[in-house]
């Protein structure tokens, strides 16, 4: 795709699609990884050391079969393809529930059982993981896993409101019944993966259901803003009911802009600029730059510190509008966006500030390592840009911009 970058402008795309798939993926690969049993980390320490949490999730380790898988497809080093399919078995081996199905919330970093809680968010990133695997490394035993899991979503997750439970039980006893936008939205981007990992037209009905969710629920009245707790009831309501989480606006402008192409239904576009535009005015600092934690819907900052998963959300909105409208403003805003990320949260050795002050000061003495997730998709839709197949590509494909 040529969106006439110019070569100043193009420079750091390319330095930041590099940085994620290998400067990031080298140091999960390596202090990332837990070489003596084979499996990755859940955190590391600022000096790069592993975190002495005890606990590992399953969320964390779908995240990683993700990542590691697009880092093989850029780089061909077999290193990422060894850990992907490490990170593959360890889920089938050691996180499922033979008993009574599903995927455990956490293991004991020995394997033993840790949080036995079945999560929907949890889910949804083994199902992400999962799809990309099976598309980028082609291991047939992934999709009897992807059915199976999806099987229990819908079985036991549904509540009788039209939306999914956010936990339940062991043995499947719901754990609230409220309306929790976050894993809604990881559903969707999993159903989005999966259509077109496996062109199974029942994921796009899947896909469908969560998008009727978002636009007659999550999606406040006036299209312009996505709330992130709901009761009972699928209402807004009490002190949680009023907050935003901005890049989790700028997510959703992404994810609906996703959802229309690839299933043909271009009306879902006609509002969506909306949810940006709210995003763009009272989201962003825009005196030290960066995005603000967390709002409420009257435009309150709620939290001033600014995280770096979402300026990575912030990205992917804006590759979007560079394709759609590639004017010179829309790539400016785009460049301008990736090159504040690369001087104020990553670093040359791969590692990252997960956390900034409101003045831009490191904030944070620990690195997530689900976090390369977030840093991945908006590396992959940069990619996308100069030729690559994107995030919801699925192909071994890649740019030649990034050899």
């Amino acid at each position: 795709m040529n969106v006439n970058f110019t070569p100043d402008q193009a420079d750091p795309a390319r330095k930041f699609v590099n940085y994620t798939f290998r400067n990031m993926a080298r140091l999960c690969a390596t202090d990332g990884w837990d070489h003596s049993r084979g499996q990755s980390r859940e955190r590391l320490q600022a000096n790069l050391t592993a975190a002495p949490l005890g606990d590992r999730r399953g969320m964390v380790v779908g995240r990683q079969l993700f990542f590691f898988s697009h880092a093989y497809r850029l780089t061909a080093d077999p290193v990422y393809r060894n850990c992907a399919q490490h990170l593959f078995e360890d889920l089938i081996d050691n996180f499922w529930d033979e008993t009574d199905g599903g995927w455990y919330f956490s293991l004991t970093i020995d394997n033993g059982l840790s949080d036995t809680t079945k999560d929907l968010y949890g889910h949804a990133f083994i199902m992400f993981g999962l799809a990309h695997y099976l598309a980028i490394v082609h291991d047939d035993k992934a999709l009897q896993w992807i059915n199976r899991s999806n099987d229990i979503v819908l079985d036991r997750f549904a509540l009788p409101g039209g939306w999914f439970a956010p936990a339940t039980t062991r043995d499947w006893t719901p754990l609230g019944r409220t309306l929790e936008q976050n894993p809604h939205m990881h559903l969707l981007e999993a159903y989005l993966s999966l259509y077109k990992a496996t062109k199974d037209e029942g994921f796009l009905r899947c896909a469908a259901r969560i998008m009727s969710i978002y636009t007659e629920m999550l999606r406040t009245p006036d299209r312009s803003k996505v709330l992130e707790h709901l009761d009972e009831r699928g209402q807004a309501s009490g002190e949680k009911g009023s907050l935003i989480q901005p890049g989790h606006l700028y997510e959703w402008y992404w994810l609906v802009s996703e959802y229309a192409d690839i299933a043909g239904l271009a009306e879902f576009k006609s509002d969506n600029a909306l949810i940006m535009e709210w995003a763009n005015r009272h989201c962003l600092d825009l005196d030290a730059g960066g995005i603000f934690d967390l709002v409420d819907t009257s435009a309150n900052i709620i939290s001033d510190r600014k995280r770096i998963w979402p300026m990575t959300e912030r990205i992917k909105a804006l590759t979007t509008l560079v394709r759609e409208a590639p004017t010179e403003p829309s790539r400016e805003a785009l460049v301008g966006s990736i090159t504040f990320m690369l001087e104020n949260y990553c670093g040359a050795d791969g590692s990252w500030h997960e956390y900034l002050s409101r003045g831009l000061e490191p904030d944070c003495d620990y690195l997530p390592l689900s976090t390369p997730y977030h840093v991945a998709m908006a590396a992959l839709e940069v990619e996308r840009l100069f030729g690559g197949p994107g995030a919801f590509g699925m192909t071994n494909s890649k740019s030649p911009e990034f050899p």
